[in-house]
Formats: structure tokens, sequence, C-alpha cells
């Protein structure tokens, strides 16, 4: 062979056995020995120490975080880019164009949105040979992680022991036809108490489920005080609405224009897949005849166990928990239909044999779900009649595990025999005579126990709170009266003070002498009794209207002083006015009308980001908080010499764009040119104005008045926090 041809040949051997070498390396970029033995294929922008290189990647996030097992609301201030903090990342800067931020001024916020994921990058070298990192999941395996780990699957495994729902529809149901209303209470032998339709709408959400509950039953309770007695026995009725997909409830309930003393004047329950997840919630404002927008009310999740001791009784026994509602303050006549919508646990008589897994004899243990911050009532029943009710007290170490045993958060509640001892005696005014209709209601004990004064002056307690103290007696007609008593006497005297303050007043404009025809009247009062006897009480704003101008306040306290506010008149300060029923004639003078029209600001932090209302409405609302707005007002002059005013108070009436928790709070603060000087609290609602008030102090000339949000709250399709304001107002007060 020629020497040149065996050179040729050994070339062309060299250089396949370098390109068989490179196929060998590419193959083993493309299946890497450790993924390939796991069956998972190499994920190109992830080397082997398991870092990824270039932008950072969505589906390179840390795994779903272990749920959460107690039942607090989601954190109060979830900024995100949309309605979120300014200075959080993501949030579009002062000064951005519309498609930064979120859009021109007056086009309302299409949703929240989130930022996308990062570019993808090859690897760049690193050292191969390394341990392999177990792959991380992608955003749509974490979601699914998330769906099975929590949600409704998840929700529905945790209550899996809580009871069962009860039958509420029974005779609590009442119709809404006035006729009919009638009727109904007529056949139960009870006088048909006064009833107002009220609409109501609301939301029931699942913490576990991030979501509201669909198809979920909502029992809306209303109580009527027995023949207009705010502080006697109470009827309750009960309506049940469904839940639609999205959790939300809507219709009409019956109220009582007159609300039941120291009891809520409605409460909510709520089943879901067959269990009772929420006995009783009281809610604190419902507007009777008006249109209400009730929040979103969070069920408890938590399943929790309660032992009850009921040794020291006899008979067929059952204990049930009514949630945070006295048993006690339902009329008898409805007490036992009551307590039968909620769910009952037999007590284990006290001649049966103990048993594995059942109570002991003469023990009961109550199952149902816990929130935080609730304290439940629990009633011992003998068949149908109410033995006692009582509150457990908090255990001193509370598990919260979902799984295993149930969690324990109370100590064992003991019912006992011998601990009430009946008190009794008579009401009387200051010339002896008996007074029928007083409320007479226990203090010191841990729960309240009310009665009711006959026509001759007397009332009885069966069972009193063993820790009662004092009893305190209210009447329509008279100031309120402490007076010391212990259980076991029943031969109590109480003789009730003066008479309710009584105030008549003729109010009109000094100029033009025509009747003022709505007024607000501030009223300062003094303390009945105790250490503060005496003292001046904080101030309450009451709002009154006549057609005439003549006004009739009646007060349940001695009257220090009132105000007379009226928008674009000086106030008038009235100390220690008559309070006999004597008219007392009063002229208001035209004055500084300091009303602003919220929409129309002087300045504002970012114009894209606050929505004036449609059709030239008065309002202005924003989705992020943080972001302030701010009004130029003149004050005017100081006062002259003689003249009464120059100090100011905020009034400012808010609304929400959405729907948040039954007990959200706006949380703003007020600046005076630059100077923090209040911070207002106001319930939010999404039918009607609240307003929060707050004093800025002596103020004339013009000043810059600025308004920040600060709490927002956000969960994406469920609950959103929008503040609008709707009316801005500056009462001027008296030196």
């Amino acid at each position: 062979m020629h020497p040149e041809g065996g050179l040729r040949q050994s070339r062309i051997l060299f250089l396949l056995l370098a390109l068989l070498a490179l196929a060998v390396a590419c193959a083993w970029l493309v299946f890497k020995p450790g993924d390939e033995a796991a069956g998972k294929p190499f994920v190109p922008g992830i080397v082997a120490d398991g870092a990824e290189t270039g932008e950072a990647r969505e589906d390179q996030a840390p795994t779903t975080e272990p749920t959460s097992t107690h039942t607090q609301s989601p954190p109060a201030d979830e900024q995100q880019p949309h309605g979120g903090d300014a200075s959080q990342p993501g949030a579009a800067a002062p000064g951005a164009s519309p498609s930064q931020g979120n859009g021109a001024q007056g086009t309302p916020p299409a949703g929240r949105n989130t930022p996308g994921s990062g570019a993808q990058t090859q690897p760049q070298g690193g050292d191969r040979g390394a341990a392999q990192q177990p792959r991380q999941p992608t955003p749509r395996e974490r979601e699914e992680a998330a769906r099975v780990s929590t949600g409704r699957p998840a929700l529905a495994e945790r209550l899996a022991r809580t009871p069962g729902a009860s039958g509420v529809k029974s005779s609590l149901q009442k119709s809404p036809e006035q006729e009919k209303w009638e009727e109904g209470w007529r056949a139960d032998g009870i006088t048909p108490p006064p009833m107002t339709p009220t609409p109501v709408t609301g939301k029931i959400m699942s913490e576990q489920a991030r979501e509201g509950l669909a198809e979920a039953s909502v029992h809306l309770m209303t109580f009527f005080p027995l023949d207009g007695v705010a502080g006697g026995p109470l009827l309750p009725v009960v309506t049940e609405f469904k839940t639609d997909a999205q959790g939300n409830f809507t219709g009409s309930v019956p109220a009582s224009k007159l609300a039941p003393q120291g009891f809520p004047i409605a409460a909510i329950g709520v089943s879901w897949e067959g269990k009772r997840i929420l006995a009783a919630m009281p809610i604190k404002v419902l507007d009777v005849g008006q249109n209400n927008a009730l929040g979103i009310f969070w069920a408890p999740e938590i399943p929790f166990v309660l032992t009850c001791d009921c040794t020291q009784f006899n008979g067929a026994l059952s204990v049930v928990s009514s949630g945070e509602l006295n048993a006690q303050r339902i009329h008898k006549l409805k007490r036992s239909e009551f307590l039968a919508s909620f769910p009952a646990f037999p007590v284990t008589p006290r001649d049966a044999e103990a048993k594995e897994g059942k109570p002991a004899p003469g023990f009961a243990e109550l199952v149902g779900t816990w929130g935080p911050g609730t304290m439940p009532y629990i009633s011992l029943r003998d068949g149908t009649e109410l033995l006692r009710t009582q509150r457990p007290k908090n255990a001193s170490v509370v598990s919260s595990k979902s799984s295993g045993p149930l969690p324990e958060p109370f100590e064992t509640l003991v019912f006992l025999n011998e601990s009430y001892k009946p008190m009794g005696g008579m009401v009387s005014d200051a010339d002896g005579m008996p007074v029928q209709g007083a409320v007479v209601a226990t203090r010191g004990g841990a729960i309240q126990h009310v009665a009711v004064t006959d026509a001759g002056g007397w009332f009885f307690m069966e069972n009193p709170d063993e820790k009662t103290n004092a009893l305190l007696v209210t009447h329509d007609q008279y100031i309120e009266v402490l007076h010391s008593a212990q259980p076991g006497d029943t031969t109590v005297q109480i003789t009730l003070g003066p008479k309710r303050p009584l105030i008549r007043l003729h109010v009109i404009d000094r100029q033009t002498t025509q009747p003022i025809t709505d007024l607000s009247i501030k009223v300062v009062g003094n303390h009945p009794w105790g250490k503060d006897k005496g003292k001046a009480m904080p101030a309450q704003v009451v709002e009154l209207a006549a057609s005439d101008g003549r006004y009739t306040l009646q007060w349940p306290v001695e009257v220090r002083n009132i105000t007379l506010e009226k928008l674009g008149y000086f106030p008038k300060l009235i100390s220690k006015p008559a309070a006999d029923g004597t008219e007392i004639a009063i002229e208001l003078s035209p004055g500084r009308k300091l009303e602003i029209t919220p929409r129309n600001y002087t300045s504002v932090q970012q114009a894209d980001r606050w929505f004036p209302d449609p059709n030239n409405g008065p309002g202005i609302y924003t989705a992020w908080s943080h972001h302030w707005i701010e009004y130029e007002v003149d004050f005017g002059d100081a006062p002259a010499e003689g003249e009464q005013g120059g100090f100011f108070d905020i009034v400012l009436g808010c609304t929400n764009q959405g729907i948040v928790d039954n007990e959200y709070q706006f949380v703003v603060d007020i600046y005076i040119d630059d100077e923090k000087k209040r911070t207002l609290n106001i319930m939010a609602d999404s039918i009607t104005v609240r307003e929060g008030r707050a004093s800025l102090g002596a103020l004339s000339g013009v000043h810059r008045i600025r308004l920040m949000w600060t709490n927002d709250k956000w969960i994406p399709d469920q609950l959103d926090a929008n503040i609008r304001y709707a009316t801005l107002k500056f009462l001027e007060q008296p030196k």
C-alpha cells in the first residue's frame, strides 16, 4: 500500500472515532444518568446543582406550603400589584403609562394582575457529575397539589366528624306576609310582634377552600322582644337561604325595629353538605327596613370536642351548643324549638355500663366547629326542658391537629346542680309605687340573666349565675340604677331615681325665621353609677328630622350638655338643658358650609388609580391602598368675639366597591398640610354609606386635607376591598 493511502485511512478512522465520541457526549447531555434512572427526562435550563441560569422561572418557585389548620381570616393587607401598596414589587410606579399601570382614570380595574414568568435559558456548564436534586413542580402541578391539600375536598374531609345539620325549619319559620305572619303568632298563643321586611345580601366563605361555599344552607335568625320589652324574653324567627355557586345569598328577613337589649338583633347559622358548620354568629349591624350588605362570613372549620360532666343530674339528658346565643333569653314557649335547631348530643345514662369509645356514665361529648375567639353557650336539657346554660373555660393548651383525636379547646364543662340560688324582689319609684315593665339584669357573672317586673313591680330569677354581684335596672321612663345583690336574696328592694331627661327644642333660622327641618345633636351625658358617677360620658350624635322644627329628645342618663349642629350654620352649645319637657327656643345663625364633593379633588398621588362615579355622581373610589387623595379647604376666618365656632370635626362617609368581611373596617389616615392628625375606622358596607368622625381642632384659612386608606384586602374572585369616598363634611364646633 502507498504510504499516503495508509495515512489517509488513519485520518478517516480518527475522524470517525471523534464523531462517535461527540455523539456519546450529546446523548449524555440529553439523558442524564440520575434522571434517566428515575424515569424523568432532563429539563433544559436546570443545572446539576438544582439552580437555574438566566432569569428566574415561575416553575422554579418553592413547593406549596403546608396548609394551616387554624380558622383565622386571610391577612387583612394582602398587597398585590392591583389593589395593593404602591411600594410593593410589581405595582405600577407613579406616572406610569396605562400599559404599565391599571389604565386611564375613569376605567375601573378589570382584576388583580400577576407577574409573568421569566424567559428560559440553556445551561452554561456546571458540574454534571454532582448529585441530582428532585425536579421542582411546575405551576400547574403546584396548583393541583394545592387543590387537593386545600379546596373543597380537603374541607369536606376536615368536616367529616362534625355533627349533621339539624331541622331548623319547623315552626321557627314565619311567613313574611303580614296576614300570615300575624295568624302564625296567634296560633302559638302569642301577640304578633311588629315585623319589618328587611332585604339582606351576604356571602359564606371557607378559609380552607379559599372560596365561597356553594349550595350552603344559610339560617338567618332574627329576634323579637316579647310585648315590646327590649330586655325581656325573645321570640326567634328563622329564614333559610341557599347560596349560589360563589357562596352568595340574597333575600329578605322579618326584623324588629325594637332592638333586643343585651342580645344580637340577628344571627347567622350555616350548614354545608349535611354538616352544621356554624351554629350561630351574631350580626352586629342590621338596618331594619333598609337594604343590608352583610358582607362575608367566614365559616369556622376546625372540629372540636367538649367534654360535659352532667353527673349531678338525672333524666333523659342531652347537651346542645347554641353558638354565641344565650338560650335562656329565648321565650319559654319557643325555647325547646330553638334548641332543637342545633345538633344535640346524648348524655350517657348514669346507670349504664362503661363502654370503650363512648362517654363515661353521666358524661357527654359535644362536637362542633370552632372559630378563634368564640366561646359557645352550652345548654343541658332533660328531654325538652332547659336545665342549665353555661359557657366553658378556655383550656391552657390546645391542639389544632386536623387528624387523629379532635382538639379540645375548652376545659371539661361541669354542670353544677346546687351552685344556683334564686333571686327576687321589688322595683319601685321614689314615691314607693311599684314600677311595671322594668328590666332587671344580673351583673358580675359569666352569663347575664334577665327578668321583667310585673304589675306589682315584682321580679324573680330561678337560677342566676353564682358570681352575680349586682342588678342593673332599666326602664324607658327612668335613669338606670345599679343595685348590689347576691344570689339567694329573694327580698331585694330597688328604688328607681329621677326620670329620664325629656328635652324639647324649637329650632329656626335666625335670619329667615324658617324652621330647620333636620339637625344633628351631640349629647354628652353623665355616668349614672360606678366609680365615674357624675363624670362626663363620651359624646353621642343623633340625627333628627322635624318638618316644623320641633324636636323631642329623651336620654337614658342625666344630660350634661347638647350641641346643635347643622351644615351651613354656626353650632349652638346648651349646658344643662331643661329636662322636664319645657320647650326651648333656639335660633341658629348661618355660617360656613364646608361640604366637599369627593370626586372634585385638588390633587392625587396617581390619577389613573382613581375612578369617579359614573354619570357625574359625587363619589370616587380606588382599588389601591396607600394612595392619597387631597382636598383644599377654606375654613374661613377665626370666629369673632362672642361667636361660637372655630373648631372642626371631619365627617367622612364611605362605601365599599365590592364585598368584604362582615366585620371589616376601612382604616383611613387624615393629614392636614402633610401632618398626620387622626385615623378613622369606618365599617365597610357595599350599599349603605357608613361614616367616621374625628375632631381636627381649631382651624381657619386654607388647608390641605389628605385622605389615605391603609388596609387593602383581596382574594381573587372572592373578596375585594375597594374604598369609595361618598361624602366629606367639616362640622364646626363651639370653642
